[in-house]
């Protein structure tokens, strides 16, 4: 007697076990899912689920706050008002980027030279310059805005920022920025 009902209560369990939903909808669900997920691994936004690997990229975007006058060779221009900082690479307080995951990045950097005078910027990785921008309003008593971009093949824990390879530098805040991204 035991034994039949032991018999009774497995296959009572095992049929539950292999039942199709109650809910059609939710195969349909499944496999939709499914899809979504193969598709989110096949074009690279997930390394192995759409679960919490998610790439969510890297890219900043910070403007000058206050204005620099004089500012030394191999100063760094510090952009001290962050619109964006998506992977917490940027820093406003030392105005250095911080790169996040090895890979190609591109920078770009616009200074406006206070009129009449100059601003002489790099772009600096680990403290070697890599590209220059030159600004300058020669003979006129004009403003001056200048912009440069870079592309960089980059590694994980180097140092970015803008600095000053001729100066004395300079530069008025309302029209200089500093922004990059991860390709």
């Amino acid at each position: 007697m035991l034994l039949a009902l032991a018999f009774l209560w497995l296959s009572v369990f095992w049929a539950q076990c292999e039942k199709e939903s109650p809910k059609p909808g939710l195969k349909l669900f499944r496999e939709d899912y499914k899809s979504v997920q193969e598709t989110c691994i096949a074009v690279g936004f997930v390394k192995n689920s759409c679960g919490n690997d998610t790439k969510i990229g890297i890219a900043f975007d910070a403007r000058l706050g206050k204005q620099i006058r004089n500012l030394a060779t191999k100063g760094r221009v510090v952009f001290d008002t962050v619109n964006l900082n998506q992977g917490l690479g940027y820093d406003a307080s030392t105005g250095v980027f911080t790169v996040p995951s090895g890979g190609t990045y591109v920078f770009e950097w616009t200074i406006l030279a206070w009129e009449g005078l100059v601003a002489h910027t790099a772009l600096a990785v680990n403290n070697q310059f890599k590209s220059w921008n030159y600004c300058q309003p020669g003979k006129s008593n004009n403003w001056r805005s200048c912009s440069k971009m870079s592309i960089l093949k980059l590694n994980k824990g180097d140092k970015v920022g803008i600095t000053v390879f001729n100066g004395p530098a300079d530069i008025h805040l309302k029209y200089t920025s500093f922004s990059g991204f991860k390709l």
